[in-house]
């Protein structure tokens, strides 16, 4: 085989492993922390305000998983308007929202094993408030 040869099959198999590589990277699932992601980012101002309106909120929130369940401890939650979004990092399928009530629960059956961000949003009267938790789901 001459030199000639050799240059066409090493850029055979270049142009063969440049293809391999595209079809590989447009068969990968990307999941976005948010579809919408430059509009929340233009709107992060009004976010940290919720944020520090949930620090001078007067009872305690808790998200805690007791056995088969993972509960949300909201108390005063019928004088407020508000949803509960479990986040899944590592799968946006996962995510689902819940509406704010006194008590919620989630059975654990609905969760998959591992992190999730609960993010509680709720507002009362013209004032809105924002607060993150982190869970670790044990099945």
């Amino acid at each position: 085989m001459n030199w000639g040869n050799k240059i066409a099959v090493v850029f055979a198999l270049f142009v063969a492993l440049v293809i391999t590589m595209v079809t590989i990277s447009f068969n990968q699932d990307v999941n976005l922390v948010a579809e919408n992601y430059y509009e929340e980012e233009i709107a992060y101002q009004s976010h940290m305000k919720k944020v520090a309106n949930a620090m001078e909120w007067d009872t305690p929130i808790k998200v805690e998983q007791q056995g088969d369940v993972v509960y949300l401890y909201f108390q005063n939650a019928g004088e407020v308007e508000g949803e509960i979004t479990f986040f899944r990092p590592s799968d946006a399928k996962m995510d689902f929202k819940v509406d704010l009530e006194e008590e919620n629960y989630i059975p654990v059956e609905k969760l998959q094993s591992g992190v999730w961000q609960v993010d509680i949003s709720w507002s009362k009267g013209e004032k809105a408030y924002h607060k993150e938790e982190r869970i670790f789901i044990q099945k």
